[in-house]
């Protein structure tokens, strides 16, 4: 008999969050042993850096379309101010901007957009983003 179907495991940022410590506390250890390995600690460090950036563009983005939290309660999140929060928002923006040029992401919108003017077939819906 066949059992039914799986439900999916849903992982609770805290519980990432508390994994990546358990992680990054091996990756010390590793270092400790072999400071060839603070390289790879640097990578992480910068990686975890971009993250955040563009994590805070995209928060920005869904405050500005009405989302739950609006931009001045990601600076209060953050703890700094407005000023300082659009710096921040910027850098992720501009990350977020390359990193989707270097999927192909751009033009695959663009050769989507072309091929239903083409067509002469109407979007069905705005691509957010």
């Amino acid at each position: 008999m066949h059992p039914g179907p799986r439900t999916k495991r849903v992982t609770e940022p805290a519980e990432l969050a508390a994994n990546l410590a358990r992680f990054f506390r091996r990756m010390e250890d590793h270092a400790a042993d072999d400071p060839a390995n603070l390289v790879l600690i640097e990578e992480l460090a910068e990686a975890l850096r971009q993250t955040k950036l563009r994590a805070i563009a995209r928060a920005a983005s869904a405050a500005r379309e009405g989302g739950d939290y609006s931009i001045n309660h990601i600076a209060g999140i953050l703890g700094i101010k407005k000023q300082s929060l659009h710096e921040l928002m910027r850098k992720g923006a501009a990350l977020l901007d390359a990193q989707r040029a270097r999927l192909g992401v751009v033009n695959l919108r663009e050769r989507r957009r072309a091929r239903l003017a083409e067509a002469g077939v109407p979007e069905r819906r705005t691509a957010v983003g």
